[in-house]
């Protein structure tokens, strides 16, 4: 009887194409120092389950929000469980943002675009040409070969300002700007440390100092060493298998490919790490939300960095195991899923679990060129107590009945026929 009844389990999961759903949606968001190289995901659907997303990123600013709206709909024709969690990447520098400097002779100090770069290589610490631009007042000396000594190949230098004549006196005032960088690629510099000397005398000089003669010195470029470094969590354990049909217990962590338009790369190599690490459940009471509209914390910035300035506010419909209120998200500590309290009926939206990412004033420079991936991950399954309980489903049968799972469990066997 039990063989049998295993056996209809699987088959109900198998038609329905319910219990072999995993979704992800993404956001990208960069440092002040780079350009948002994902703009948009679009909703995911799998099977007659989607996960429906409004996301809109922004650079990461200290004391500013991006929306990212969460919910999931029912497309199909079965009341079915849904449940929610996260995969998360961080990419952060490994210095954290301290800045190093170096001459030519200090190996990956001046950087070489040419050159196979590893994750773990120097990187280069980027000048803004908008800062030496002829907008802002800049221009390179007239003639570097005969204006300039001490240059080294495709260092430049850039000055603004110059002399002041008084008309009355004929005095002369000199106020001047220089800046040496390091053009590694057309209108792409590197910047650097620097002494630089006007060699005319005063009465000498041109009045614009593009046309002043120098002498450059202790050159050093600027570099973060160590290179970057990836924090990588899974917030649960995922009950299907991943996109390449293996079980791991991860969705998308350790596989690479193309999710609605997106290229991404999560497998060990790309990452740099030794094995993709197990799940770790949020227990830290910062990261979890009791209560709507909270704004609780992510966990890869505390494990790479040991700050919690990336927050997420969630939505108006949470509730704790102490209330359990219907059509509600509780987060569930005891596995890290968040579940929603009610069947989700045929062309049901839940609410929001997630209204937006916050990026908190206090974040400072160890976030300098960071690039975040949150992956809202979603399972789904038919609506019966058996699917719940069964290990062909979630397994969840085996919680005592005074656990956190045990709990939410019976809040759903009480909700099936509503």
């Amino acid at each position: 009887m039990k063989e049998r009844k295993k056996k209809k389990l699987l088959a109900i999961a198998a038609l329905l194409a319910l219990i072999a759903v995993i979704s992800g949606t993404f956001a990208w968001i960069t440092s002040q120092q780079q350009r948002i190289n994902r703009v948009e995901s679009a909703a995911v659907v799998d099977d007659s389950v989607t996960v429906n997303e409004k996301w809109e990123p922004k650079p990461m600013v200290p004391g500013t929000e991006a929306t990212k709206e969460v919910s999931v709909t029912n497309t199909g024709n079965a009341n079915v469980f849904v449940r929610v969690s996260y995969e998360e990447v961080l990419k952060h520098l490994a210095s954290k943002g301290v800045i190093s400097h170096g001459d030519k002779d200090v190996a990956g100090a001046k950087y070489d675009p040419d050159a196979d770069h590893a994750l773990t290589d120097p990187v280069p610490v980027k000048y803004s040409a908008d800062k030496i631009s002829a907008a802002n007042g800049f221009s390179e000396v007239t003639d570097p070969s005969t204006q300039v000594t001490g240059l080294e190949p495709n260092t430049k230098l850039f000055v603004k300002g110059g002399l002041t004549v008084d008309p009355t006196t004929n005095e002369r005032s000199v106020s001047y700007e220089a800046v040496v960088v390091h053009e590694y690629a057309p209108g792409e510099y590197q910047a650097m440390q620097y002494t630089v000397t006007p060699t005319e005398d005063i009465p000498d000089r041109a009045l614009a100092a593009k046309d002043w003669k120098f002498t450059v010195s202790d050159l050093k470029y600027s570099y973060y060493a160590g290179g970057y470094q990836n924090a990588v969590v899974n917030w649960a354990t995922s009950s299907l298998p991943n996109k390449d049909n293996i079980k791991t217990g991860h969705a998308l962590l350790g596989t690479e490919g193309n999710r609605h338009g997106v290229d991404y790369d999560y497998t060990i190599e790309k990452l740099g790490i030794a094995s993709i690490p197990d799940p770790t459940k949020a227990t830290d009471s910062d990261q979890i939300p009791l209560a709507n509209e909270e704004i609780k914390g992510v966990q890869a910035d505390k494990k790479g960095l040991g700050t919690n300035y990336i927050r997420i506010g969630y939505g108006t419909a949470i509730t704790k195991v102490e209330d359990l209120a219907a059509t509600s998200w509780i987060y569930n500590e005891e596995d890290g899923w968040f579940y929603y309290t009610e069947p989700l009926k045929p062309s049901a939206t839940t609410p929001d679990l997630l209204k937006k990412l916050i990026y908190d004033k206090e974040l400072g420079g160890e976030y300098t060129n960071a690039t975040y991936d949150l992956v809202v991950k979603m399972e789904a399954i038919q609506a019966t107590e058996e699917a719940l309980k069964d290990t062909s489903g979630w397994g969840l049968g085996s919680a005592a009945d005074d656990s956190t799972t045990g709990k939410i469990v019976e809040k759903l066997v009480e909700r099936i026929g509503a």
